[in-house]
């Protein structure tokens, strides 16, 4: 996801995030301060030929929730529907709990075939109807259904793509065609394509989301509207063969230095001894497989059976984030706790390890002695019915999983992450000043996760202890403004992380005008 989010790891928050699909966060009130050194610019692919346009007609640009990419998938079924592939992340699934699948859900939007440089007069609109799947467990995958029949869509000379069956292999040579938007004018909005090398699939996590199989790649030009675009195996003749991964997040334009690892646009990889951040490294979700999910007499998707894509019986209400450990709240205050519940009423056992390779949570071994609890039927997007217990978080920085099974379904288990951060942000609390005839306003920088949120507190100049908590006051989204009565005056102000980490107290001199 080339996204970010304001803060926190709440996940009914999170629509504000960019991952490769959704608008820029960097656009905040409040501008973060200096970077340590400048993060590497990804670019932009060329735009996709005329010539070309025929061969690669299936890829659309997808406005489901956000700007995204998408391809037309060849289900085999000329009279079923038409089906887009795209990441779970453009439609909807960042607001939605990180462990929940989604199914048959009513949508919107549209996807918008034929949008090439040269050809912006002569596009073809489908509306969307239906999330036939969506989800961020374990894999970003979304799969909308089309208000069109496939053998319709196929009918204006779109060419559909089939899924491949089996995994590439490490080494291959693909492509990536996309509609990247960051940063470029409407006009330029168009299909961009890539030559890609494959190097392995990976465990990644970003934000509160845990990601099986991924590949890593060198696609270039991966920015937000990448999101969803997919890496398609080619004939010798180079027009598609199969789409082999779907184009999920990048690390390109971080860098470690800037901090916030595997947060939003910063990636990490997961390995038995490390989590990591690989800068200047693209991601792509495996897509093998996928196509055993559409039936083969009628073409509509059907979860279950021989698909690959994973559904979930158990899932956190709220879940995960950063905290210090042990039991100090973070920098919203909150305590680390969570609440799991079901599609049905049964019972569950949970079990909190560190994340080692992200497999334990699917080990039976994992929940060895812990008791079963009840597990409470979901309620509606919006509710909270489930019990909330507090996770007692050691104080040892590092990931670890609250893993929970509802009965002895190991394969559907949820896994919830929580990280236990202990060290300062790496950067100073500081704010810009305006001072004007009436007064002055003070915009906190913010650069979420390393500075989440500020306090902060003024007084007279030259009798102004910044050491006294008890001027402070908490930052809520509103900059403060200081009445021209009140000048000149110190400003004491701190950050603390989204851990609840704090900075050093800086001293802004705010003068009379």
């Amino acid at each position: 996801m080339a996204q970010r989010v304001l803060k926190g790891f709440a996940f009914a928050a999170a629509a504000a995030v960019v991952l490769t699909g959704c608008s820029q966060v960097e656009d905040l009130l409040f501008p973060p301060p200096n970077q340590p050194e400048t993060p590497a610019d990804p670019g932009v692919a060329p735009p996709l030929g005329l010539d070309e346009l025929e061969a690669f007609s299936g890829v659309v640009t997808l406005n489901a929730g956000s700007n995204c990419t998408g391809t037309l998938i060849d289900t085999g079924v000329a009279d079923g529907p038409a089906y887009v592939l795209t990441n779970g992340h453009c439609i909807g699934d960042v607001s939605r709990p990180p462990q929940r699948t989604t199914l048959g859900l009513e949508w919107f939007g549209e996807a918008e075939f034929l949008r090439a440089e040269g050809n912006l007069d002569n596009t073809y609109t489908v509306p969307v109807e239906q999330i036939a799947y969506s989800t961020m467990r374990l894999t970003d995958i979304g799969i909308v259904r089309l208000g069109a029949t496939l053998s319709e869509v196929q009918g204006r000379g779109i060419k559909a793509v089939p899924i491949a069956d089996a995994e590439p292999v490490a080494g291959d040579s693909v492509v990536n065609v996309g509609v990247p938007v960051q940063d470029l004018l409407d006009e330029d909005w168009v299909l961009r394509k890539g030559a890609c090398t494959l190097a392995e699939q990976r465990t990644v996590i970003e934000f509160g989301w845990l990601w099986e199989n991924v590949w890593t790649n060198d696609c270039p030009g991966i920015i937000q509207g990448s999101s969803g675009s997919p890496l398609l195996s080619l004939n010798p003749d180079g027009t598609p063969k199969q789409i082999v991964g779907v184009i999920n997040t990048t690390s390109w334009g971080a860098t470690a230095a800037n901090g916030g690892l595997c947060f939003i646009n910063r990636p990490c990889q997961v390995t038995a001894d490390a989590v990591a951040m690989v800068e200047q490294t693209s991601y792509a979700q495996s897509a093998a497989g996928i196509g055993t999910c559409f039936d083969q007499t009628t073409g509509e998707f059907a979860a279950g059976g021989e698909c690959p894509l994973p559904v979930s019986n158990i899932w956190a209400e709220h879940s995960g984030g950063s905290f210090q450990g042990g039991n100090v709240p973070d920098s919203n205050g909150r305590l680390p706790t969570v609440s799991f519940v079901s599609d049905v009423v049964g019972t569950f056992r949970t079990a909190l390890v560190p994340i080692g390779d992200a497999k334990a949570c699917t080990d039976p071994s994992t929940y060895d002695g812990a008791a079963p609890q009840p597990l409470l039927k979901a309620g509606e997007d919006w509710e909270q019915v489930g019990t909330v217990f507090g996770v007692d978080l050691p104080t040892t920085e590092g990931w670890y999983m609250q893993c929970a099974v509802r009965g002895d379904d190991y394969a559907q288990a949820a896994t919830v992450l929580f990280e236990v951060d202990r060290t300062p942000p790496l950067f100073a609390a500081n704010a810009d000043v305006e001072v004007r005839a009436e007064g002055a306003s003070v915009v906190p920088h913010l650069n979420p996760p390393e500075i989440s949120t500020v306090r902060f507190g003024w007084g007279p100049e030259g009798s102004t202890n910044c050491a006294d908590e008890s001027i402070y006051q908490d930052f809520f989204t509103v900059p403060p403004w200081l009445d021209v009565s009140k000048l000149p005056v110190t400003f004491c102000i701190y950050g603390m992380d989204a851990a609840g980490n704090v900075t050093p107290t800086t001293e802004i001199a705010i003068p009379a005008p």
